[in-house]
């Protein structure tokens, strides 16, 4: 892909080229650093990704109209010098001077993203008791049209209950056969339930944990191979490839409840999860699961009734 980077900045746009050369490869990039060689450039061509600090960015459209410097078959990507200044529309917009993973991932997307899959994550940072279900409804509504694989990577999932016959396997074993060359054995470990595919889960509240990031690393690439239309992964707190698994997706269901400290406590994640260049919808759940101890009300019934009701309204 033909790449330019854009900024007044000349040593920060050589640092950045050099990180890009090492993330990135296989794309040619262009630099920058004033609006009169990136115009002259567009004679000979448009470029797949636009990159601009916002400096010059706002010079850009002060000189003229910014339609006819960013041809409609590019992508622009700003970098804020500010993350308060980060705007509503997360998937266009990084921070400039936090990582760049987010920034490689966005600009690589396209070719990795296997016929064009679609990905979420799930996270809850005031712990919602029912980001689990809502993974599970939203994996079963996508399901109706497309194959779906659920990742649920709480440290302690309620969803073992719902598989009728036990779990034939945990996610540990599958990060072992991964590192043992027994790749091909994985499959027959994924579960089945409402016709959503299941990555095996934790069976002890440690087992998350004591994966790795780089086995996480390994454990995303492979997930993302399989071939699968949409992946919804659940993730809580307590995971060490929390960041991985936020850059790979390309969007991020924070589920909030009400209360002031729940709603700083999303706005630091959401400033986090932004400068990973990751697209953000906040949803307020209103709702609880009563009475599921006394019996009259199963799990079963949250994927059908006001949850499922609700998630189905989102149209994801």
């Amino acid at each position: 892909m033909k790449i330019a980077l854009c900024d007044f900045d000349e040593k920060y746009l050589s640092s950045l080229l050099t990180y890009l050369y090492g993330k990135c490869t296989g794309n040619s990039f262009f630099t920058f650093t004033t609006l009169e060689d990136y115009e002259e450039s567009l004679i000979e061509g448009s470029y797949e990704y636009v990159v601009m600090g916002d400096t010059f960015h706002e010079a850009l459209k002060h000189k003229e109209e910014i339609e006819e410097c960013v041809p409609a078959d590019s992508k622009l990507i700003i970098l804020s010098s500010s993350i308060d200044k980060l705007s509503s529309d997360e998937g266009h917009e990084v921070y400039k001077f936090g990582p760049m993973d987010g920034l490689c991932r966005m600009m690589s997307q396209d070719s990795k993203k296997v016929s064009q899959a679609k990905s979420f994550a799930i996270y809850s940072p005031a712990h919602h008791e029912l980001t689990e279900m809502y993974g599970l409804s939203m994996s079963q509504m996508l399901s109706e049209n497309m194959k779906v694989l659920l990742v649920d990577a709480m440290h302690c999932p309620v969803i073992r209950r719902l598989i009728r016959d036990g779990p034939t396997g945990s996610i540990v074993d599958v990060i072992y056969k991964l590192e043992n060359g027994k790749v091909d054995e994985i499959r027959d470990l994924i579960e089945e339930f409402g016709g959503v595919d299941i990555l095996p889960f934790a069976l002890t509240p440690t087992d998350v944990i004591s994966i790795s990031k780089s086995q996480w690393s390994s454990l995303i690439d492979y997930i993302m191979s399989l071939g699968y239309e949409a992946y919804v992964f659940v993730i809580d707190d307590i995971n060490q490839g929390f960041r991985e698994i936020m850059e790979m997706v390309d969007s991020c269901v924070l589920i909030n409840r009400r209360g002031d400290y729940y709603k700083m406590q999303q706005e630091d994640m959401r400033d986090y999860i932004r400068s990973l260049g990751t697209k953000i919808t906040t949803v307020e759940l209103l709702m609880s699961a009563n009475n599921l101890n006394e019996g009259c009300y199963q799990l079963e019934e949250l994927l059908t009734g006001n949850l499922g009701r609700y998630v189905r309204s989102q149209h994801y």
